[in-house]
């Protein structure tokens, strides 16, 4: 096919998911242009996205095999731009890390932040639900989890903004290099007084042979971890309120049985993921599939909230259905990058959904549904804003 799709263009229509649903009727992989204008295939049909995930002939080491296709060009040391075996390698001790006490133990924190961002909007009101909420609570959890000192946490808190909203790869790009920067300092003084934090967890943590993370390893891991777990929950958050909120059946369900709180979770990953799509992958060799030649040296990415609405998965996937018997989603990815921080994701989402839902009894979108603006992005779906309107009585 030689049509380029601009993804960005795309998204900043709330029909993304329909058109993509037609788009995949005909095409298994399309190309896309991202925000730097580099083309590259994008696999939208789901049977495509599990099997090419795990495929070994598409490399995430695109700083060796395509560096212009790299998150942050020069900075080689982030786990899912790495391959096996030194990928398994530095993921099994991340992993270790995930189990760990200081993020079994973050769940009282988790509902704390979410009660003091709640108890500053007062009873009633209206309000962008992003700047006010979904934004910041995520934020304070990635800070808590790294330990980052309070002092700090406005720098931190500007990188992740200029990150997430970034009108150019390259004002992205030096963000990314700032906050790489700030962490290495961080990790120099937590080497020198050890925290029970995940950091400090990964800085003791230890290889086979005794060896341990170096400095940049842990920095690009802690800056992934601001970019991938904060704003992708940010936006998750907001979508499964704007989705339950434009679906009042499904909100009044939920309302009346709060134990479907995790399968709205689930469904509201599967209709409108946060992470619209992977990084980038490079091929090896040339690959046949989906009708097209994928040439070695290409870059190759995976539409997730395509493959989720798949009609050849679920005939209803553009419905929105909290009671769905099983929400089977790719949203978090699938194959040895799948993504480590999904419990947490799912653990900050039910917790502030159920807080939200318990304090405001009225809870309705501030404006029509019609002028709800969705950001023009090629990797995250979300919200420019959303105008919540708010009570803790019954209007």
């Amino acid at each position: 096919m030689s049509e380029v799709f601009d993804l960005a263009e795309l998204a900043a229509s709330a029909d993304l998911e329909r058109e993509l649903g037609r788009l995949a009727a005909d095409h298994g992989i399309i190309r896309t242009r991202q925000l730097n204008q580099q083309e590259t295939w994008t696999v939208l049909s789901a049977a495509l996205t599990r099997e090419l995930l795990s495929d070994p002939r598409l490399s995430n080491d695109v700083h060796t095999h395509a560096p212009h296709g790299a998150l942050v060009p020069g900075l080689q040391v982030m786990l899912l731009e790495q391959d096996d075996p030194g990928h398994a390698r530095y993921r099994r001790l991340v992993s270790a890390a995930f189990a760990s006490k200081a993020v079994r133990q973050l769940e009282p924190r988790i509902v704390e932040v979410t009660r003091q961002l709640l108890d500053k909007l007062g009873d009633s009101g209206t309000v962008d639900f992003i700047d006010a909420f979904t934004y910041p609570m995520p934020l304070e959890v990635i800070c808590d989890l790294l330990g980052v000192p309070g002092e700090d946490r406005d720098p931190f808190r500007k990188w992740a903004m200029d990150i997430s909203a970034a009108p150019s790869a390259e004002a992205m790009q030096a963000a990314a290099g700032e906050l790489f920067a700030y962490c290495i300092g961080l990790i120099g003084a937590k080497r020198e007084q050890p925290t029970e934090d995940l950091l400090g967890e990964l800085i003791a943590a230890r290889f086979e042979d005794g060896s341990g993370l170096s400095d940049e390893e842990l920095s690009s891991f802690a800056a992934v971890l601001l970019i991938a777990g904060h704003d992708t929950v940010t936006n998750l958050l907001a979508n499964a309120l704007h989705e339950l909120l434009t679906h009042p059946e499904q909100l009044a369900a939920l309302r009346a049985d709060r134990s479907l709180v995790g399968q709205a979770v689930e469904e509201a990953l599967r209709f409108r993921g946060s992470a619209m799509t992977t990084v980038n992958r490079v091929a090896l060799t040339d690959i046949e599939a989906g009708g097209v030649t994928l040439r070695e040296g290409e870059l190759v990415r995976f539409l997730l909230n395509a493959a989720n609405r798949d009609a050849e998965v679920r005939e209803d996937g553009h419905t929105f259905d909290i009671r769905r018997a099983t929400a089977q989603h790719v949203a978090f990815g699938m194959g040895p990058h799948f993504c480590l921080g999904q419990r947490l994701a799912r653990q900050e989402a039910t917790i502030a959904l159920t807080e939200i839902l318990d304090r405001f009894p009225t809870l309705e979108l501030g404006v029509p549904a019609g002028e709800v603006r969705w950001l023009a992005s090629d990797a995250i779906r979300g919200l420019e804003a959303l105008p919540l309107r708010y009570a803790r009585e019954t209007v």
